[in-house]
């Protein structure tokens, strides 16, 4: 089935990705690569330029109109943990199956589940991070009268076939006619289910147009350029980290935040979303939290947004005695909009009572879960004024955060959003 837009036929595509292996390869390179804390059951999970593997996978299939349906093959268990990374709006488009041993039967087990109004499937595998919105739509124009089509790159290095245990060479392939399989694969819908129920090896394949070809089908490669590795080892994945970096001409910026409250009797004090033991308070319009407003203050001076101030205004009601992990959750997500990640925070405290050494291991894990970090990225030091201004007399408390984030990349769509 084609529908008709702008006067060319538009084709229907159910969107595959296998995503339940277990990365074997990837954890027996990962050594001492990552802390415990940083550690993930998928290689999928694993932060890439700030964002999940898989969430940077899927990123680039959301500008194409003609995928009606993504269908994602995992491991049972992992559904919980993509729900987490992917955010709930992009999982409410995906449909969930149950993986297979192969990755050819996650495929086919996908496949079962695809909508019979989809003309054409389309597979990627889920550690494919970089594949472009311009390749993808590249190897769509190039389906037109073919069972099939390919994303490939033409085989540069020098091959040689080696048939002796010894390693003896035997000869050098030539290879002006060899080319590496790539994903995205898009195959049409009845030829790969025709395909499946014809090769007994089916469940072995290991892509789709190996498939179409055991049948006799007409499958051909669109060439490209661009790098779209497949992430199989810990230096894949820095690798990776490396291109999409210098790829972005500034890569990092650091923000630096300020605040100081008086304190006064009656109200809590509020440190980095911890209530702290004490006789008196930060007096202010939001919960005084001195500590997360000049982390959130940092993180606007980033992405060169104001201040809290104008954001939360005190004049306003509705931020009137508001908790200040929702003022930091609402700049957070401004910062992600703009195309920015904190990926670390030093932060001091002044004051002079009471002592915070009991508290600050709590203030750090509970400022790491607002900024989505490992604990070791956030650090928490205490100090006072031995006895000398506003702090040294128990008056009012300061607080200073400086705020390092790098640039991540968004979708084309939200690019154009915010040019205009």
């Amino acid at each position: 089935m084609r529908h008709k837009h702008k006067g060319y036929h538009v084709p229907t595509i159910s969107l595959i990705i296998p995503a339940a292996g277990l990365g074997t390869r990837f954890h027996q390179s990962s050594g001492a690569a990552f802390s415990k804390s940083r550690r993930r059951d998928s290689k999928l999970f694993y932060d890439l330029a700030g964002e999940p593997v898989l969430a940077r996978t899927l990123a680039a299939f959301v500008e194409i109109p003609e995928i009606r349906e993504v269908v994602l093959a995992v491991s049972p268990g992992m559904r919980s943990e993509i729900k987490r990374v992917l955010g709930r709006a992009a999982c409410q488009k995906i449909r969930y199956v149950t993986g297979a041993k192969t990755r050819a039967g996650s495929v086919l087990s996908a496949l079962r589940r695809t909508s019979p109004s989809s003309e054409w499937v389309m597979v990627h595998d889920g550690a494919r991070p970089l594949v472009t919105t311009a390749a993808i739509r590249q190897l769509i124009r190039g389906s037109v009268g073919w069972d099939g089509v390919i994303l490939a790159r033409k085989v540069i290095p020098t091959i040689k076939r080696v048939l002796r245990s010894d390693g003896r060479i035997e000869s050098t392939v030539d290879r002006s006619t060899l080319y590496e399989a790539e994903t995205p694969q898009m195959v049409r819908r009845s030829v790969l289910i025709k395909a499946y129920k014809m090769n007994p090896c089916a469940l072995q394949a290991t892509d789709e147009a190996g498939l179409l070809e055991s049948i006799g089908a007409r499958v051909r490669v669109i060439s490209h350029d661009g790098w779209n590795p497949k992430i199989t080892t810990v230096t894949d994945l820095f690798l990776a980290e490396s291109m999409i970096q210098n790829s972005n001409p500034t890569c990092t910026r650091t923000g630096i935040g300020f605040d100081t409250h008086r304190l006064v009797p009656g109200r809590k004090l509020w440190l980095g979303g911890i209530a702290i033991p004490s006789p008196k308070g930060s007096l202010g319009h939001s919960d005084g939290d001195a500590l997360l407003h000049a982390i959130a203050d940092a993180m606007l001076g980033v992405i060169g947004r104001g201040d809290i101030g104008e954001w939360f205004p005190d004049k306003d009601p509705r931020w009137k005695d508001v908790k200040s992990g929702v003022i930091v959750e609402k700049v957070l997500a401004e910062s992600k909009k703009t195309g920015w990640l904190p990926y670390h925070v030093d932060s001091n405290i002044i004051l002079e009572t009471p002592r915070l050494g009991p508290y600050k291991m709590k203030i750090r894990r509970r400022i790491a879960r607002l900024l989505q970090l490992p604990i070791e990225d956030v650090s928490v030091k205490a100090r006072t004024r031995e006895g000398l201004g506003a702090e040294g007399e128990g008056l009012a408390i300061t607080c200073q955060a400086v705020v390092s984030m790098k640039r991540i990349q968004i979708a084309e769509g939200d690019i154009r959003k915010r040019r205009s």
